[in-house]
């Protein structure tokens, strides 16, 4: 590139000056771990338990209207089908087993209790996880952890990800 051409593109491209980085200034000391950065991510811990609890309730919750309603849809049309030599196809009981039999797989389609069951079970892990990961950091010696700031910065960031995308309880 030419003089001249440089000249233009720094005319329509200036650079910016940034602030250094805190990686680059060596002036900067790193925040120290104390009882009070402790004391907040045992917080987001003991938080993170409480809902992967309640999520792991909701999702054996769901679980059981899963199978409550999900079960008739699939057996009442093979019990028909087993009484077929018995029932006549126009008969109203066999129609009434049918009707009851798409009204549950209907219900089953419209409450989606499986897909809820699997949201809250993975929602469930994913806190679970996060419990575990601050303790094993928190088990460290101070001198051995992650430097705090930027440990707090990591959890908070992913304890705030997994509050805002959870399914409500």
């Amino acid at each position: 590139m030419t003089k001249r051409r440089r000249r233009i593109f720094k005319e329509v491209f200036p650079m910016e000056v940034t602030p250094p980085s805190s990686l680059d200034d060596d002036q900067r000391k790193e925040l120290l771990w104390e009882s009070r950065e402790e004391h907040i991510v045992s917080k987001w811990a003991e938080d993170c338990r409480e809902r992967s609890e309640k999520h792991d309730t909701k999702s054996k919750e769901f679980k059981v209207k899963y199978r409550l309603i999900g079960l008739p849809s699939v057996l009442i049309p093979i019990i028909l089908g087993g009484f077929s030599p018995l029932l006549p196809c126009h008969s109203l009981e066999y129609s009434l087993g049918l009707m009851s039999a798409g009204i549950f797989s209907g219900l089953v389609m419209f409450f989606n209790y499986g897909k809820k069951q699997v949201e809250h079970s993975t929602f469930s892990n994913k806190y679970f996880n996060l419990v575990t990961e601050i303790e094993g950091e928190m088990s460290k010696p101070r001198k051995h952890r992650i430097a705090c700031d930027v440990y707090l910065e990591k959890t908070k960031n992913e304890y705030n990800a997994l509050v805002q995308s959870a399914p409500d309880l």
